[in-house]
């Protein structure tokens, strides 16, 4: 993974929906999932102090029990801490269910250090593998994007440098959903990775345009998530979203023309999304949220799918 000496599994595991994002699971679900992923060599996990108000972390934490700390790595964020709230007042947003918590958007050094602890204990581990700055962009901030991003380069990044230094993470990264955000990132400062959702995709290939160039340059290691852009890609036009939300004209057409392109080849949508992302040497990884064991076979089915290199030339006509 770029300068670092961390190798990752080329598909690593997505944990907001063990937080109960879009799907309520029960414990022994999680878990079953999660030995899964483990049995098939996806022990690479991605989680969050947000997926599930630490719930997502919490059943990581009972699964990572069972392992010993060299059978996988772990990636969490920081940027919000967690405090207790009555369960009746707490808004979830998109996930359905979770541990009686609310977030607050904190990336002080002070706040930082709170979260990273608190992350800790519900892993129940001593240390980190990759640690990232989470949600530093204008869909999550809006017009407070600006105060944020001087935050986190002022506390949040100081923080992840003295952790560091202290050998409790290995590596320091962002957890971003926009790439020139991604990019006026490590311009500023030297990071370890991005871990980098929606953009660079069979829909969506906006990381081009600078981020890769200057993560290329800067020996940045790169992860990929959010392949299927929450759902289309996987699921098709209905009863998905883009982004979280509704579907752009724009983007229906450009799918429907993917979806035809892949029908042509006898190619499912959902292996192509998996292989396009990796088809670049650069990047390390690509995150998968899976709710369900099913989805782990069938992935890694996608996976290794041979997909003629014609298909690939016709497919840059399309994303033009």
């Amino acid at each position: 993974m770029g300068k670092t000496n961390i190798k990752l599994p080329v598909i690593g595991f997505g944990g907001a929906p063990i937080g109960n994002l879009f799907k309520k699971l029960n414990n022994y679900q999680a878990q079953e999932i999660l030995k899964e992923s483990q049995k098939n060599k996806i022990n690479f996990y991605d989680t969050s102090p947000l997926y599930g108000y630490g719930l997502s972390e919490k059943r990581m934490g009972v699964f990572f029990k069972s392992l010993k700390r060299n059978e996988y790595l772990i990636s969490t964020k920081v940027g919000r801490y967690l405090v207790k709230e009555d369960k009746d007042k707490i808004d979830r947003g998109i996930f359905k269910g979770g541990l009686n918590f609310k977030p607050v958007i904190d990336y002080t050094y002070d706040g930082v250090m709170r979260s990273f602890e608190q992350s800790l204990k519900r892993l129940g581990v001593s240390r980190i593998d990759l640690c990232l700055i989470h949600d530093v962009d204008y869909f999550t901030h809006k017009n407070k994007f600006d105060f944020y991003f001087q935050q986190s380069l002022k506390g949040a990044y100081i923080a992840l440098q003295k952790l560091k230094e202290e050998k409790l993470i290995k590596a320091i990264g962002l957890g971003l959903n926009d790439a020139e955000v991604a990019n006026k990132f490590i311009t500023n400062e030297q990071f370890d990775c991005v871990l980098l959702a929606g953009r660079y995709t069979l829909l969506d290939t906006s990381a081009e345009d600078k981020f890769f160039s200057t993560a290329i340059k800067k020996n940045v290691g790169i992860i990929l998530a959010g392949i299927f852009n929450s759902g289309i890609l996987a699921k098709g036009l209905k009863q998905s979203t883009y982004f979280y939300k509704a579907i752009p004209a724009k983007t229906k057409k450009k799918f429907i023309e993917i979806d035809k392109l892949c029908r042509k080849f006898n190619i499912p949508i959902q292996a192509a999304s998996i292989q396009f992302p990796l088809k670049n040497k650069h990047v390390s990884s690509i995150i998968l949220g899976m709710d369900e064991i099913s989805q782990i076979k069938e992935n890694l089915k996608y996976l290794n799918i041979k997909i003629d290199r014609e298909f690939w030339n016709n497919l840059k006509n399309i994303q033009k």
